[in-house]
């Protein structure tokens, strides 16, 4: 096997490669460093042979033999996983990864700190989204897939984020539906995600959902009323909208007003 065909081989092992994993490969296989190096004679050989293809600057994937020359379709879970600025996948996308997600999505979102916001792309009909999201509160878990390791928000912090921007969710009906598929939850867990963000509004919504899946997913029904009470309004709480755009009714037990058909989006999950 010569020089480029196991750079090849290492990138394919990978699947997709960034900046950092080509120096890697570059000094493993090559010995070099110097990054014109390994770009000019391997890198852009390979991209020349259809073996390789780039997604943006400074990420690249691998194509297998035997799909070069086909419409090969680069992982984007993987793809989200190797944006050098990335922190962990989450929102939907972590609903996806925790098998949980009620439809398909064709946006990947990306968590990142507030000085590495980068901007939208697409590949492939796939949208690429940072959002600037808080990092040292944890709450983040590694998920074996396709022999890698994805960094991706638990389900407590999954189940918090998505409550609190359910347009990063699907909007309201997958938003409940996928969260209504995940399993795993306690209150507890989702009490101490809820403890870093300081938001009351968002400690209610979490609440309120928590209550209305406990009647309406088998995932939920160990989750008592008892359990709740910690996250109830206090008395001299001022109910407040969930979404001010639509119709509501308001949940006096929670503070809410909440939209009238937000408990039948649930029917028939």
């Amino acid at each position: 096997m010569n020089k480029t065909e196991e750079f090849y081989k290492n990138i394919l092992k990978k699947r997709v490669v960034n900046r950092e994993d080509i120096k890697d490969i570059s000094k493993k296989v090559l010995n070099k460093k110097g990054d014109g190096y390994y770009y000019r004679k391997y890198l852009h050989k390979l991209m020349n042979e259809r073996k390789v293809g780039k997604i943006r600057q400074g990420i690249y994937y691998g194509i297998p033999l035997d799909q070069i020359g086909d419409d090969f379709q680069a992982d984007r879970y993987i793809i989200g996983h190797k944006i050098e600025k990335g922190h962990a996948l989450g929102y939907h996308t972590a609903l996806e990864l925790h098998g949980s997600a009620y439809s398909a999505y064709t946006r990947v979102f990306i968590l990142v700190k507030k000085g590495n916001r980068f901007r939208e792309f697409e590949f492939q009909g796939v949208k690429y989204v940072s959002v600037v999201n808080k990092h040292d509160i944890g709450h983040i878990t590694t998920l074996k897939y396709k022999d890698t390791q994805l960094d991706v928000t638990d389900r407590a912090r999954t189940f918090v984020d998505c409550l609190s921007r359910e347009d990063l969710s699907g909007g309201w009906e997958e938003c409940l539906k996928s969260l209504a598929n995940l399993k795993g939850i306690s209150v507890p867990d989702i009490s101490d995600v809820l403890s870093s963000y300081n938001n009351k509004t968002l400690e209610l919504k979490c609440g309120y959902v928590l209550e209305l899946l406990s009647k309406h997913s088998p995932f939920y029904e160990h989750i008592s009323k008892d359990e709740l009470h910690s996250l109830r309004p206090r008395d001299d709480w001022k109910p407040v909208y969930i979404d001010r755009d639509v119709p509501s009714k308001l949940e006096k037990e929670w503070g809410l007003y909440v939209p009238e058909k937000f408990e039948g989006l649930l029917r028939g999950i």
